[in-house]
């Protein structure tokens, strides 16, 4: 359910933040890491992008591409938002943690 996971973290007790550009995802590692309390990052992703994980290798996002385009009605959307993610992760200047 879409619920503001980061207020109701606050609410209890805990700390939290929202996260809804990649530009804040830097500052709120920072943050999480430097917590004193359990720490709730609630990131807003796009739906339609799947979540490719940075070790996946090409046969993986091949299946994963080959699924999507067999069943999804924003496919096309879909295949070329996770392509573009993944580029962007291969491209000099980009910062990788691992």
């Amino acid at each position: 359910p879409d619920l503001p996971y980061a207020d109701i973290a606050r609410r209890i007790g805990l700390d939290g933040v929202r996260v809804e550009k990649p530009k804040q995802v830097e500052d709120a590692w920072d943050r999480a890491l430097a917590s004193d309390r359990p720490f709730v990052i609630d990131f807003r992703t796009d739906p339609a992008v799947p979540p490719i994980p940075p070790h996946a290798s090409l046969d993986q996002i091949e299946a994963a591409a080959a699924a999507v385009l067999k069943g999804d009605s924003d496919r096309g959307s879909m295949v070329r938002q996770g392509l573009k993610a993944k580029v962007q992760e291969m491209l000099p200047g980009t910062r990788r943690t691992e």
